[in-house]
């Protein structure tokens, strides 16, 4: 930590360590030693905690060990389970339509207590298995194409980057990059494709990635700008699922804050004659 100035820990499959009490002395060490640094650079105090996390990887999402204080935060899986499910219309698992998008949106539906203990994503560098190809490849192969399925993309972002939660994204979604390593039947595998697929960065320039990238980067400049993005609440003040749609609005901000309202339309339905330009767009 001292050579390489690190800033933070990302601790892998933290199940298999087997000793919560290590992770947790692994924890307390690395912030110590941040906290010296932060000392050492002459900073208040005030702050330090705050810049600095130590979060787990973990599928099964143990959250006692947040509860126990052994960690600071843990990825959160069900984050893309239920955004790529809600992209495409469908269910996640047993949970209808709407708690599929509601604990998706807000990490405090799966037993999260803060923002900062649920790190989202849509995609991981685990990129086999059902819905875990990347975003671009899963779409393609679910049957969509051209604008549709860039609007997908997008509609995946807009819930990450507005989400209660961390956002996180695998180097390449930002333009909706794509698997290019299968094996002989056109999956993903650890000697065809996962974890060894590299970005392809020259896709940047074609046209609909083109436009996938600059909406993104739009996005990421807005959560990093809007306070209300940093809070720990959301608030679901609209539903409407009538004549086949599925459109849900969520409220960020708490009091004092100017508030952040996500409009997301997770089906084909639009406004006959509505609006050609909204007053504020992404």
């Amino acid at each position: 930590m001292r050579d390489f100035r690190v800033d933070g820990i990302r601790m892998d499959s933290v199940e298999n360590v087997a000793n919560w009490d290590f992770i947790g002395g692994y924890k307390d060490r690395a912030r110590s030693l941040w906290q010296e640094r932060w000392a050492a650079a002459g900073l208040p105090d005030a702050g330090a905690d705050e810049r600095f996390l130590v979060v787990g990887e973990e599928l099964s999402r143990p959250l006692a060990i947040l509860s126990q204080r052994r960690l600071d935060a843990l990825w959160n899986d069900g984050f893309r389970a239920r955004v790529r499910a809600a992209i495409l219309g469908q269910n996640n698992d047993a949970e209808n339509f709407e708690f599929t998008v509601r604990n998706g949106i807000d990490c405090r539906g799966l037993g999260f207590t803060d923002l900062s203990q649920a790190l989202n994503y849509v995609t991981s560098h685990d990129v086999e298995g059902f819905r875990k190809e990347r975003l671009f490849t899963m779409l393609q192969r679910s049957g969509f194409s051209g604008s549709d399925l860039q609007k997908r993309v997008q509609l995946a972002f807009v819930c990450l980057l507005t989400a209660n939660g961390i956002p996180m994204f695998l180097a390449g979604e930002e333009f909706a990059d794509q698997n290019d390593l299968f094996d002989s039947n056109g999956n993903v595998t650890e000697s065809g494709g996962n974890q060894v697929d590299p970005v392809e960065f020259s896709r940047v320039n074609e046209p609909l990635r083109h436009d996938v990238f600059e909406y993104v980067a739009r996005l990421v400049r807005f959560r990093t700008s809007q306070p209300a993005l940093g809070v720990t609440d959301t608030d679901f003040i609209h539903i409407d699922f009538n004549d086949n749609k599925r459109v849900l609005v969520w409220k960020r901000g708490m009091g004092g804050q100017d508030p952040v309202v996500v409009v997301a339309n997770f089906s084909d339905y639009a406004t006959p004659n509505g609006l050609t330009r909204s007053s504020r767009s992404f």
